[in-house]
């Protein structure tokens, strides 16, 4: 088992933000998803699915502060996943890629099943 494993075995998990802290980067990024722009501000339901992301990823030793974390929807953040990237514009980019790809993905289901798509 490699060292960064039984580390983690022995540690546990890592500790989740507080409230307090995922609030400040909530409020510096006015509530907006920082990869597509989901706005958590204009409808209850939106920020319901904003989360805190690591640009780069806790997981792979991304710190905590504040110039590595963002707001990010649910859907942004699972497509960035825990892959590193040189920059929070190269996974914008990735991101950006993946969410036309899976929308293009939905449309063809959509039309094969037959169904039409709302939205």
């Amino acid at each position: 088992m490699p060292i960064k494993q039984i580390k983690k075995f022995f540690s546990g998990p890592a500790p989740r933000l507080t409230r307090e802290e995922a609030m400040k980067v909530f409020q510096r990024d006015h509530f907006k998803c920082r990869y597509c722009g989901l706005d958590g501000l204009h409808r209850f339901e939106n920020w319901l699915i904003l989360t805190v992301d690591h640009v780069h990823p806790h997981a792979r030793g991304g710190s905590r502060s504040m110039e590595n974390l963002v707001t990010a929807c649910q859907p942004c953040n699972l497509l960035k996943g825990k892959r590193t990237y040189a920059s929070f514009e190269e996974a914008k980019t990735h991101v950006l890629a993946k969410r036309e790809e899976w929308q293009r993905v939905f449309h063809e289901q959509v039309k094969s099943s037959g169904t039409p798509a709302a939205g």
